[in-house]
């Protein structure tokens, strides 16, 4: 077989796989309640934290590796590769470790969640709020007010569920 025709059959294939990865597929969640369903990896949803028991967790080195549960308040219109979540005072900005996988682009708002991962601090920068703003689908007029960077509490999840 020639390195071309090898091309030719593998791009279909290649193809097939990375967009069946691009939708949010939910993982096997046996044992688990009817109305929990899990993104990423399966995840305990006992002994979470809220956004300021997360942020005193981060006065002693910056990052930690915690539980948070809170309420999902947007998600990526697009693609699905980031969520805000409300806790307490505090929304968290999540994105998924490695994009390795996406929650639901519509209808998770106001749903309740439990995340898994990675808690830090992270300055977006203008173009970076820009696009998300966009992602979320904020009018022109929304995105061209952005004018400033922005401290934000910060996740990135290994795992994701979300309550019906």
């Amino acid at each position: 077989m020639t390195f071309r025709s090898f091309a030719a059959l593998a791009t279909p294939v290649l193809t097939f796989a990375f967009f069946s990865c691009a939708s949010p597929e939910p993982v096997d969640s046996e044992g688990q309640p009817e109305n929990q369903t899990f993104y990423g990896s399966v995840i305990e949803t006992a002994g979470t934290l809220d956004g300021a028991e997360v942020r005193r967790a981060l006065t002693e080195s910056g990052r930690a590796e915690v539980r948070l549960e809170g309420t999902i308040t947007a998600t990526c219109a697009k693609k699905g590769c980031w969520m805000d979540v409300a806790s307490g005072e505090d929304t968290v900005f999540v994105r998924f470790q490695d994009y390795g996988f996406f929650v639901p682009t519509e209808g998770a708002e106001g749903k309740r969640t439990v995340i898994q991962g990675e808690a830090f601090y992270d300055t977006l920068t203008v173009p970076m709020l820009q696009h998300y703003a966009e992602d979320a689908g904020k009018s022109q007029e929304e995105i061209e007010a952005i004018t400033e960077p922005e401290l934000r509490l910060a996740f990135t999840a290994t795992g994701v569920m979300i309550e019906d």
